[in-house]
């Protein structure tokens, strides 16, 4: 990038932008003139260090994230967001837009170069997922029944990030692809759902992301997952996550074995667990089988799970108890590494984790205790000569 692109006032203007402010209401948040932020955009003043800090902390990111990110992924809903939520949503992009940032710099300050997801595919015809769905399982070297602990695991081992984060609840997942690749799901949704949206999220990165757009024109590195029947690219993603999860095969040997015994609630339910997912994914599925028929869903679905409610408050990307579970394991050992060489301090730490400097300090003294622990656990070693002479 030139020096030009790493401009300051062109990044205030950015940064701001991605935040969804205007510059009034930036002004406003800084107690400031809206003359003077423009004055910073344009390049005519200079923001001192004390008002960077207010700048970045106005904005909700990092002064690091607004200083110093080359890689910064724009991640945009691709139609309008009517959720109630939508300044969350926008924060949780901005957020993820951070993380990614977080990630390249860990990679840098430990002096390795970023592996890439080597892998890509065109989406095809729907009747050639089956096929693309069970190559992708044997090349992850996944069971046929995945679990969600296990394709994490597989796409770590291929080069994706994954973080588990508390996001709004009409966001399911985000993805980006390029130098490396993350993926977002939401962990207050139920465990058989972010499964679903991990699947639904590799289909991106694997079909969509890293390529030209649908103007073929703009290259597209993101994507945004929000409930949408009309999308194409969101379609082919759900029809490649219920392939991967439920393949059609086994779901019409089951249908053989079960016949209308399925269509029992009870049936229905231990069918959805021996696939991980949940009664919904199945039944879906099984509609496309023409095993049920669309008008059959309130039968099935009374009383079923619901969202949370909206919080009134941001939702925190991690939950102060689960840092071991929301943050991808080869991130945070990379990050914790560094923060016992030094490199890093417990603030950037928490910085990167998304998490209150006091939480990732009591995390850390419980890491050095479980040490320590293990240390004192292992035999003394005997040194036999002396033993001998002693004797």
């Amino acid at each position: 990038m030139s020096d030009e692109q790493h401009s300051l006032p062109q990044r205030l203007s950015e940064v701001r932008a991605l935040a969804k402010l205007s510059q009034t209401e930036l002004a406003g948040k800084l107690g400031v003139s809206a003359s003077l932020v423009s004055h910073w955009e344009k390049g005519t003043r200079t923001p001192s260090e004390s008002q960077l800090l207010e700048l970045a902390r106005a904005m909700g990111v990092a002064l690091d994230y607004l200083l110093n990110a080359e890689i910064r992924p724009l991640f945009k809903c691709r139609a309008q967001v009517t959720s109630p939520q939508k300044n969350e949503i926008d924060q949780a992009l901005l957020d993820a837009s951070s993380q990614v940032h977080f990630v390249a710099t860990a990679h840098r300050l430990a002096g390795k170069v970023p592996k890439s997801f080597i892998l890509r595919a065109d989406f095809g015809s729907t009747e050639a997922l089956p096929g693309a769905a069970t190559h992708l399982r044997d090349t992850l070297k996944l069971n046929r029944r995945v679990t969600l602990d296990e394709l994490k695991q597989a796409l770590a081992e291929w080069n994706i990030f994954v973080f588990d984060w508390a996001m709004p609840q009409h966001l399911s997942g985000i993805s980006f692809r390029g130098a490396f690749s993350c993926i977002f799901i939401n962990h207050q949704q139920p465990p058989t759902r972010r499964l679903f949206t991990l699947a639904h999220e590799f289909a991106h990165v694997v079909f969509h992301l890293g390529r030209d757009g649908e103007s073929g024109k703009n290259r597209m590195d993101t994507q945004v997952s929000i409930s949408s029947v009309r999308d194409p690219l969101e379609k082919q993603a759900n029809a490649f996550a219920s392939e991967f999860l439920m393949p059609e095969a086994d779901l019409k040997s089951l249908v053989e074995k079960y016949g209308d015994r399925l269509r029992e609630p009870g049936m229905l339910e231990a069918a959805a667990r021996t696939f991980n997912v949940s009664r919904d994914a199945i039944f879906y599925r099984l509609t496309q089988l023409k095993f049920f028929k669309w008008t059959d869903k309130s039968d099935y679905f009374r009383g079923n799970y619901q969202l949370p409610a909206a919080p009134t408050v941001r939702v925190a990307p991690t939950d102060e108890k689960e840092i071991d579970s929301q943050v991808d394991i080869r991130f945070r050992e990379m990050a914790l590494a560094l923060y016992q060489e030094g490199q890093v301090s417990v603030g950037k730490l928490a910085e990167w984790f998304f998490t209150p400097r006091h939480v990732l300090e009591e995390y850390i003294a419980k890491l050095r205790d479980k040490e320590e622990q293990v240390i004192s656990d292992e035999p003394v070693p005997v040194d036999e000569e002396a033993a001998a002479e002693g004797a």
